[in-house]
């Protein structure tokens, strides 16, 4: 079935993809919004319907819609419904919103440390010490092992009756409800999936509305020793850097080597490196073959292929090469463009919002959130530039050998990461290092 669909319903789906076999040719449905309440969905399930030769049969269904005027009262009630849904959530939206002013829960459970009686907040008198614990031990520099070994050694445990994770803790420290400000509707916040639309409504700030664990000044000094040890936090290895992930293997034990990025040297300059899993001290040291400098092993192998890959491109055509890649970029660029456009109108949104707003604060927080956004937005726009780049390399190559005119070095193949990583892919099947014997074996595909 193609991708039209952002349905969750499992029965749904799986009637449609029946449909689509064209094994019934019939589909009952009491009322028309009893298929889908969105005048977008609504209408991409009728289209379908009708390419697979279904017949849709509703009881409040106008007859012979298949004629002009049939066909536009449909459209009426289709339209009729969405506004119902959407109205319907619109007050349910506004209900919680006032609840959320008045101090009371907009639903769903209480964090760790809270509770709910008759939809206000209360502290839960077994649980609220070991949130202040949290943040205290925190405030002093307690590392989160630290923290958790002595929420542990009083018996403090999750919900479930589990030890906190770091994950968990690190929540509950992000948590500002513990120092008395319940936020509804966040702005920037996560919105929940497959929910209506309304963004018309402002974030809602009660600072009242919930009993505090700890003072504003000690989560404040928490959040800002949290975001220091974010900063100096070491980041995650980039594997797109490492063009023989996947095809490395050390011929000792046969695992895959993995890149590693390390510093070191007075200059304290980055060098990076193929290790073999078994040769760290993490996983017993049980083999023996040593890191591998990623520069000398890369240099290495595209110096192999060089003379292949121009004998194979002077020989055959050498678009076919390159189409997968081409395929692949190219659906990279319209995620990024498609990306781009949902935040122009996140954008707008925020935008609108702080003009129409009559707060102050509010206004500002709409207008941060919209530079975020932008920059954001500005990002995605220069990777489309880079890859608009790939293209034009890719193009340049296929040029070249389409009209015979030189064959190419090293350094114009192997132009870019993804250039370098597929055309590795295209020619070999393996690459094992032999330490003992100081060799490269490559295996290549037929």
């Amino acid at each position: 079935m193609s991708g039209m669909f952002t349905d969750i319903r499992s029965q749904y789906l799986e009637m449609m993809k029946i449909a689509e076999t064209r094994e019934i040719d019939v589909i009952i449905v009491m009322k028309l919004d009893r298929l889908a309440r969105d005048l977008a969905d609504s209408t991409n399930t009728l289209k379908l319907l009708t390419i697979y030769g279904c017949y849709l049969i509703a009881g409040d269904d106008i007859a012979e819609s298949n004629t002009p005027s049939g066909e536009f009262l449909r459209n009426i009630l289709l339209a009729q419904n969405q506004y119902h849904a959407r109205r319907v959530a619109s007050d349910v939206m506004t209900t919680e919103c006032n609840n959320a002013c008045n101090g009371m829960t907009a639903g769903g459970i209480p964090p760790y440390g809270l509770k709910v009686i008759g939809k206000r907040f209360e502290l839960n008198e077994n649980e609220a010490p070991a949130i202040k614990i949290m943040f205290e031990r925190c405030a002093k520099g307690y590392s989160y092992k630290d923290i958790i070994d002595e929420l542990d050694s009083l018996g403090y445990r999750t919900r479930a009756g589990n030890r906190f994770s770091y994950s968990s803790l690190n929540a509950l420290l992000r948590n500002d409800k513990y120092y008395g400000t319940f936020v509804y509707n966040r702005i920037g916040g996560k919105k929940k999936k497959h929910r209506v639309l309304l963004e018309h409504f402002d974030e809602v700030r009660n600072e009242n509305a919930i009993p505090p664990i700890i003072s504003k000044k000690l989560f404040d000094e928490v959040q800002e020793i949290l975001d220091k040890r974010k900063e100096v936090c070491r980041p995650r290895q980039n594997t797109s850097n490492f063009v023989l992930t996947g095809l490395l293997f050390c011929k000792d034990c046969g695992n895959s080597m993995s890149g590693m990025t390390n510093t070191g040297g007075r200059n304290r300059e980055k060098y990076r490196r193929y290790v073999c899993p078994k040769h760290t001290g993490r996983n017993g040291a049980t083999c023996k073959t040593k890191a591998i400098r990623a520069d000398y092993i890369e240099n290495a192998v595209k110096s192999i292929l060089t003379d292949s890959i121009n004998a194979y491109l002077a020989s055959a055509n050498s678009s076919s090469l390159f189409a997968g890649l081409e395929k692949s970029i190219n659906a990279r660029k319209g995620i990024l463009s498609r990306r781009i456009s949902d935040l122009d109108n996140q954008i707008r949104a925020f935008l609108d919002k702080a003009v129409n707003t009559s707060s102050e604060p509010l206004a500002k927080r709409y207008e941060k959130q919209a530079e975020e956004y932008i920059t954001t937005q500005e990002q995605k726009r220069a990777d489309i530039t880079e890859l608009n780049e790939q293209l034009q390399r890719i193009q340049d190559i296929k040029d070249c050998f389409r009209n015979r005119q030189r064959t190419l070095t090293q350094e114009e193949i192997f132009t870019s990461n993804e250039i370098t990583r597929e055309l590795l892919r295209i020619f070999i099947r393996r690459i094992e290092i032999d330490d003992k014997n100081n060799d490269i074996i490559i295996s290549f595909n037929d």
